[in-house]
């Protein structure tokens, strides 16, 4: 009676799913969390369903060091405030490693403001005061924005706006749950395409975000849903606008313009990207272009520094509004070679975190 007892005690106290959370910069933006729970569990779904939410705006690009390894770079903006009356911009994102059983171990960077918006602890530093519940992170797995496997397949999301009149995404965080899905259970870009067929999430759920995936083998798609027609885009850069469609017009907010697009031609005057619905053309010309200054036989190659000074020229910040977005958390970039992830957190490009798929940290 007495093991009976303890054991149903034991059953009512809640589950850890958290082996190690800690710290990592000085400012308290950038923690790292080993997620060893089952986030497939019932219990963490339906948490999610209740309180996660995504909203990426944000810039990714594909091109290689000068190792002629494939790199995946990454900047992802949004402007949390740190309250309706305090608009003081605040954040605070997670490198999180993960490795369920029977899916690939994975790096990832995920927000956690998402995971309960109205929590005054989900702020920098929240994590190391008191009154901090870990269980707050459960749907943690499902809030990550970019990530990258063992297999070195390297999966982001980022925003689409929804034309007036068009099918809207049914579900906010369904777009997320596909980069888990796809982190955990395919190793190239061609298994990723075929995970949108068999995910839980169909594309109507998660036609408001589109999805850009490479792999250690130097392939690299855009994947794109809307109206339910999915469509596969050949393009190493994206923003927050439609690839797959020919539709480009200037994104308005209240009448007003913020922004038009600048078409890249080639020498022969035909078009080099395309350009659709949606915002983010800017950071997309200020990237393309840039990338076209290392481009040789088809393929960009050039020193991680300046992938990262490239990021840098797409940052979105408090001077950057009229662009239609403000504010980028942090810019990582991944190699799918070597499995790892370097992130520098709230635009503080001086020091460098740097990870391995295994979750130890390298610098």
């Amino acid at each position: 009676k007495k093991l009976c007892l303890i054991l149903s005690l034991f059953l009512l106290l809640p589950l850890s799913r958290h082996e190690e959370i800690r710290r990592i910069d000085g400012d308290g933006y950038l923690y790292y969390m080993d997620y060893t729970g089952d986030y497939y569990s019932s219990e963490v779904m339906d948490q999610m369903r209740k309180r996660g939410y995504i909203d990426p705006g944000c810039s990714s690009f594909f091109t290689h060091n000068l190792d002629g390894e494939p790199i995946s770079c990454r900047n992802y903006d949004y402007p949390h405030r740190m309250s309706g009356e305090d608009r003081t911009l605040t954040g605070l994102n997670f490198v999180i490693h993960c490795k369920s059983e029977g899916k690939y171990e994975s790096i990832a960077m995920a927000d956690a403001v998402w995971c309960d918006q109205n929590n005054p602890l989900l702020r920098p530093g929240g994590p190391d005061k008191e009154g901090f519940d870990s269980a707050i992170l459960d749907i943690l797995p499902y809030e990550c924005m970019d990530g990258i496997n063992e297999k070195g397949l390297f999966v982001s999301i980022m925003k689409l706006d929804i034309k007036e009149g068009e099918q809207p995404g049914r579900f906010s965080d369904a777009a997320s749950m596909l980069v888990r899905y796809m982190l955990d259970d395919c190793a190239n870009v061609e298994e990723a395409i075929a995970k949108v067929n068999t995910a839980i999430v169909t594309p109507e759920d998660w036609q408001g975000c589109h999805v850009f995936v490479t792999d250690a083998e130097d392939h690299y798609a855009l994947i794109e849903s809307r109206n339910s027609v999915v469509s596969v885009i050949d393009s190493d850069v994206v923003t927050n606008f439609y690839l797959g469609s020919d539709d480009i017009q200037d994104y308005t907010i209240n009448g007003n313009l913020r922004e038009n697009a600048v078409k890249m031609v080639d020498e022969n005057g035909d078009e080099l990207y395309r350009f659709g619905f949606g915002h983010g053309y800017h950071r997309f010309v200020t990237i393309a272009s840039q990338l076209e200054r290392y481009r040789k036989d088809g393929r960009t190659m050039m020193p991680e520094s300046s992938a990262l000074v490239i990021l840098q020229s797409a940052v979105q910040n408090p001077y950057t509004e009229s662009t239609g977005t403000s504010m980028t958390q942090y810019s990582a970039i991944y190699n799918n070679a070597e499995k790892t992830i370097s992130v520098w957190p709230f635009q503080n490009y001086e020091t460098e975190y740097r990870f391995d798929v295994s979750g130890k940290q390298l610098r």
